[in-house]
């Protein structure tokens, strides 16, 4: 089969797939960006990631040609969140030309059902995400630490980065008599004012030299940087899934996660206020192994890579 994939983000997430597509001796060209006119001619499977401007422009861009190029074509979308509520699904055209929108958690999968009943029908495939778990280790007789990771990728309003300072700076006030450390790995986006903002928060904790900024990492550091923490606190506003919490889980993390709307996470793993989230951070069980395998049972990359093969017979 040949397979044109197209992306807007790096392949951040579609790359594993793309990989796992020539391990089965698929022809698997990746192009970034939105020009329909790449594709050559015989290709067999169009798969977008992200229904974002690199869609939407696929459709209805200065280079589509919808009336020769596509309907030929089998054309799918995978969705995550950010794009879902910019409302692309509701325009009734595109789905002249998309066979197949896979959407990553229940909750979205319910709202895009619904909106676009007339005429999606039997388009709309419900595939949630994967951890290659061989990347992540656990380490053996791992004990409770005071190490909590924060990974935003970007730093910016929805990632909540303001109130997973406040929930750490409560939980060294509550808990003085232990050595804890936050560390955030991201990078800013937002404006100067937001960045000013954010270190003068730093600065008024007391405890800057405690709170640590992390770059981004590669595949290979990433695993090494999670062993040497303790806790995945995801502060989001809202997220389709988060990778920060599933990886984090492999690799033995306790979670403390954000109640976003839609979340799928175990009650046990959410908070809904700082309060919660300090106690959680500071009291309760701690449980490494349990935190891999529910990842491992829910989450494997194995069971989403079935799922894309049954959904496109690969």
């Amino acid at each position: 089969m040949k397979i044109w994939m197209f992306d807007n983000c790096a392949f951040k997430f579609s790359q594993m797939i793309g990989d796992y597509w020539r391990s089965k001796g698929h022809d698997v060209r990746m192009e970034m960006g939105s020009n329909p006119q790449a594709c050559e001619p015989d290709v067999d499977l169009i798969y977008i990631d992200w229904m974002d401007q690199n869609f939407y422009y696929f459709f209805n861009g200065p280079n589509a040609d919808q009336g020769t190029h596509f309907p030929k074509k089998r054309i799918a979308v995978r969705t995550i969140d950010i794009d879902i509520w910019q409302g692309r699904h509701r325009d009734p055209s595109i789905w002249k030309y998309l066979d197949d929108l896979i959407v990553i958690n229940q909750f979205y999968f319910d709202m895009i059902t619904k909106e676009t009943a007339p005429y999606s029908d039997g388009k709309i495939h419900l595939i949630r995400p994967g951890v290659d778990m061989a990347r992540f280790t656990l380490k053996e007789n791992r004990d409770r630490g005071y190490k909590i990771a924060m990974v935003t990728g970007n730093i910016w309003e929805a990632k909540g980065v303001f109130e997973g300072i406040r929930i750490f700076q409560e939980v060294a006030r509550l808990y003085p008599d232990k050595p804890w450390e936050l560390h955030i790995r991201g990078q800013h986006i937002m404006p100067e004012w937001h960045q000013f903002a954010y270190d003068k928060l730093i600065e008024n904790t007391g405890m800057a030299d405690r709170i640590h900024i992390v770059p981004q990492l590669g595949d290979l550091e990433l695993p090494i940087w999670y062993a040497t923490m303790d806790y995945i606190l995801v502060t989001s506003h809202k997220e389709a899934f988060s990778y920060a919490a599933a990886e984090g889980m492999a690799a033995g993390l306790k979670p403390v996660l954000n109640n976003w709307f839609g979340s799928e996470w175990p009650d046990k793993y959410r908070f809904n206020s700082i309060h919660e989230a300090v106690e959680m951070i500071g009291e309760g069980d701690f449980k490494p192994l349990e935190y891999r395998q529910y990842i491992e049972k829910n989450y494997d990359l194995k069971r989403m890579l079935q799922d894309y093969d049954q959904l496109f017979q690969t």
